[in-house]
C-alpha cells in the first residue's frame, strides 16, 4: 500500500480470498474498494466480487456473484451506491458486450446489501484498456 501523505510504501497483510489477475477495481468510498471478476489460473474467468475495507485492512468475499464471469473489463462509480461494469472478456475468451450495474446500499444497521442489474449492451464488445469517463450528460 502506498500512503500519499507519508510518501511511503508498506506491506498490506490483507489477502484476496481468490487470487486473481485481470480484475477491475473501483474506489467506492474513501475507505472501500470493490474488486470485480478477473482471472484465476485454477478457476478460469471469475464472477466473484471482493470488498476491501482500507481502514480495517479487511477483505471480504461478497456473496453476490456477477451475472457472468468477466476479465479485462472496466468499472466506474456512477453514483453514491452504483458501479457500472462494461465490456471485457467472458469465459472461453469470448468478447463481452455486457453492461451491468452493481448496487451497494447500506441498511439502517450498517450492513451492506448488494444487487446487480443487467443493462443494455455496448456497441463495441471486448477488452477495455482505458478508463471510462462520464460526462455531464451521464
Amino acid at each position: 500500500m502506498y500512503n500519499v501523505d507519508k510518501n511511503k510504501w508498506s506491506k498490506n497483510e490483507a489477502q484476496l480470498n481468490i487470487a486473481r489477475s485481470q480484475a477491475s477495481a473501483c474506489m467506492f468510498r474513501d475507505n472501500i474498494i470493490f474488486i470485480f471478476g478477473g482471472y484465476s489460473k485454477d478457476i478460469g474467468t471469475l464472477d466473484s466480487i471482493e470488498r476491501y475495507d482500507i481502514d480495517r485492512r479487511r477483505i471480504t468475499l461478497v456473496e453476490l456473484k456477477m451475472p457472468s464471469p468477466l476479465r479485462r473489463f472496466c468499472t466506474i462509480k456512477i453514483s453514491s451506491t452504483k458501479v457500472l461494469m462494461l465490456g471485457g472478456i467472458s469465459r472461453l475468451s469470448k468478447d463481452s458486450d455486457s453492461v451491468f450495474c452493481f448496487d451497494c446500499e447500506e441498511s439502517q444497521h450498517g450492513q451492506p446489501s448488494y444487487s446487480v442489474e443487467i443493462l443494455d449492451k455496448i456497441d463495441k464488445p471486448g477488452v477495455i484498456e482505458m478508463p471510462a469517463l462520464i460526462d455531464s450528460v451521464g
